[in-house]
């Protein structure tokens, strides 16, 4: 296995204060990333392109229990990956400051997901509606033609044709978002399983225990339905 010498240190600290920012209340609560990127290959989405894993930082106060947890989503729903729909720059060339140099991280690449609305525990959606999920990480084109994939640390990007119990913030142009302990796989006999990291959190050992049907129902009667 290969290790990298990441570029990725800005990018981290730019990603890394973004999503303590907005993807948790947990003051206190800081999951620290190691210095270290490791080369890892396959994936459904980008067969045989090296991955990079980028340290970050991440507030998961938000799944120090199920409540907690709970109250922190627009929208608690079960959905599945139907595709990669794309990708862009974090921050997009038309978003730019005129005249300002562009910060390092401005293209690390954000990919968007299609996703359908399979059942809907609480929040503005409706089963059978497809929506769009966007998450930090996709394909970059590196100087000497080449092309690498970048994830943060920690959170591994959906794959299309998997199941996900979601709890998702809702942004105010409809795209919804998910930290990595905000959402768990639904495999294929029903159970749940937190992303690679997170099974230790209170809120997600508790929703490992149950089937997804359990699992909706805690949730609803946790949100006051």
């Amino acid at each position: 296995m290969r290790r990298y010498k990441t570029w990725g240190g800005l990018v981290a600290l730019f990603i890394a204060g973004l999503l303590v920012a907005s993807c948790g209340r947990g003051a206190g609560k800081i999951d620290e990333g190691t210095a270290d990127t490791t080369e890892h290959i396959g994936s459904q989405q980008t067969a045989d392109i090296p991955e990079i894993e980028i340290p970050a930082a991440w507030a998961y106060g938000d799944a120090q229990d199920l409540a907690t947890l709970t109250a922190s989503a627009d929208a608690v729903f079960r959905g599945r990956v139907v595709a990669l729909k794309g990708q862009h720059a974090a921050i997009p060339q038309s978003g730019a400051q005129t005249g300002a140099p562009a910060p390092r991280w401005a293209d690390f690449p954000v990919s968007q997901f299609e996703l359908h609305v399979e059942k809907v525990v609480f929040g503005p959606l409706s089963p059978g509606s497809t929506t769009t999920f966007e998450q930090v990480g996709g394909v970059q084109n590196r100087p000497d033609g080449t092309q690498v994939r970048l994830v943060l640390e920690k959170d591994e990007l959906v794959e299309p044709g998997d199941q996900y119990l979601f709890f998702a913030k809702i942004r105010e142009d409809g795209v919804l978002e998910a930290a990595p302990f905000a959402r768990m796989k639904v495999s294929g006999d029903g159970r749940l399983s937190a992303g690679k990291g997170w099974a230790h959190l209170n809120a997600l050992e508790q929703l490992s225990r149950m089937s997804v049907e359990n699992a909706e129902g805690e949730i609803s009667a946790a949100a006051g339905h």
